[in-house]
């Protein structure tokens, strides 16, 4: 899962960098990813849509529905034989339970 939020982190930024790229860099494309300046701002919830594997946007329904999923698959008692696959567990959970509220609470407020 980490390296797939890894993969959708590098897409968002090579598509921001050649939106703001000028037609003359020398950059290749590979290297858009390392050179993108520190004061782009992506829009600070796609992370947490990126935890849920769900698009930007998402309802409430679908991201309730995606945290569930999430869960289910991740849950930290299903991984309880082996101490790594559970601690990398729990991580996961933490950070999908940071994602789910955090949406919520951005859906509620609208």
């Amino acid at each position: 899962m980490i390296k797939r939020l890894f993969n959708i982190a590098r897409a968002e930024f090579n598509d921001l960098a050649q939106k703001n790229k000028p037609a003359d860099s020398p950059l290749p494309e590979s290297d858009l990813f390392d050179q993108i300046k520190e004061d782009t701002i992506l829009d600070p919830l796609s992370k947490y849509y990126a935890n849920l594997e769900i698009p930007v946007g998402s309802d409430r329904e679908t991201i309730k529905y995606a945290w569930k999923k999430q869960m289910k698959k991740y849950h930290p008692d299903l991984h309880s034989s082996d101490p790594e696959k559970k601690q990398i567990a729990e991580e996961l959970t933490r950070q999908l339970n940071q994602a789910y509220r955090t949406l919520d609470t951005a859906i509620s407020k609208k």
